[in-house]
This record gives C-alpha cells, structure tokens and sequence, in this order.
C-alpha cells in the first residue's frame, strides 16, 4: 500500500510539473490586447455571417475571438 502511495505523489509531483511548464511557455507568448483585437476584428469581418440578431453575434464571437487569445470582454 506504501507503494502504491508514493506512485501517486510522484505522478502527481509530475503532472504539477508539466502543467506549470506548459502554463510558463503558453503565457510568455501572450500577444498584445490591441493586436488580438485588430486580428479579431479581422476575423469577424471576413466571416460574413449576418442573421437577426447582427450585433449580438458580433459580440459573442468577438468575445470567443478574444477568449482564444487569453482576454475577456
């Protein structure tokens, strides 16, 4: 049962690790606001997709535009 305790607190100890080096090398490349908004616009611009509701939409998808890059609304 030892064993089995101390397989778990490493293999935890390593997915802590992985994910805080992963966390470490996706947060330094972090693009300014101004530029994931320019690229967003963009985006939502050559998407052409016009329903009823136009200015919702643009906002939803904007805003999903702006999650993707690591901003919020």
């Amino acid at each position: 049962m030892l064993l089995a305790q101390k397989a778990f607190a490493g293999g935890l100890a390593l997915a802590l690790a992985t994910s805080m080096l992963v966390g470490a090398a996706f947060g330094a490349k972090r693009i300014p606001y101004a530029e994931a908004w320019r690229l967003c616009k963009a985006e939502l611009d050559n998407a052409r997709v016009h329903s009823g509701g136009v200015s919702n939409e643009r906002y939803h998808r904007g805003g999903a535009c702006m999650h993707k890059y690591g901003y919020r609304l």
